[in-house]
C-alpha cells in the first residue's frame, strides 16, 4: 500500500461498467473510469461544460466487490496514487504505458445524495 503524499482526494463522477473480473482465479478486481467534469467560462461571460477527464482505476478484493455496487453516474470521492502500467502492444510490438489510480478508498459524495450506511449490508445511494 501507498504510503506517501501523491495520495489525492477529488470530487469525481464515477461513470463506468461496474463489472467484476477475476483474477488469478481467486481475487476480484474491478477496473473502471471516472469522469471529472469541469465548467468553463468564456470570455463573455458564459459557463459551459468542459471536456471531461478521464482517470481509470483500480481495486482489488472486498474493495473491488464494494465499488462495483455504486449506481453508474454516483457521484464519489476518490483516494488513491497513480501507478504506471507498461506492456507491450501485440499489433505493433511498441512498449505502451497508461496511468492508472490505485483505489485505496472511495466513498459516496453526499452533496446531492443521501447514503444508507451499513458493513457489507448492501448501502444505498439515493440522489435528492
Amino acid at each position: 500500500m501507498f504510503t506517501g503524499d501523491l495520495a489525492t482526494a477529488a470530487p469525481i463522477v464515477f461513470d463506468a461498467n461496474t463489472t467484476i473480473h477475476v483474477q488469478d482465479d481467486t481475487t476480484p478486481v474491478i477496473e473502471a473510469v471516472v469522469l471529472v467534469n469541469r465548467r468553463t467560462k468564456n470570455t463573455a461571460g458564459e459557463w459551459s461544460d468542459a471536456e471531461p477527464t478521464r482517470h481509470r482505476i483500480k481495486a482489488w478484493n472486498r474493495l473491488a466487490t464494494n465499488i462495483a455496487t455504486l449506481p453508474k453516474g454516483a457521484r464519489v470521492l476518490v483516494v488513491g496514487h497513480t501507478e504506471t502500467e507498461a506492456w507491450t502492444d501485440n499489433q505493433t510490438q511498441g512498449k505502451r504505458t497508461a496511468d492508472v489510480i490505485v483505489v485505496d478508498a472511495i466513498g459516496a459524495s453526499l452533496r446531492y445524495a443521501t447514503v444508507t450506511y451499513g458493513p457489507d449490508a448492501g448501502a444505498t445511494l439515493e440522489a435528492n
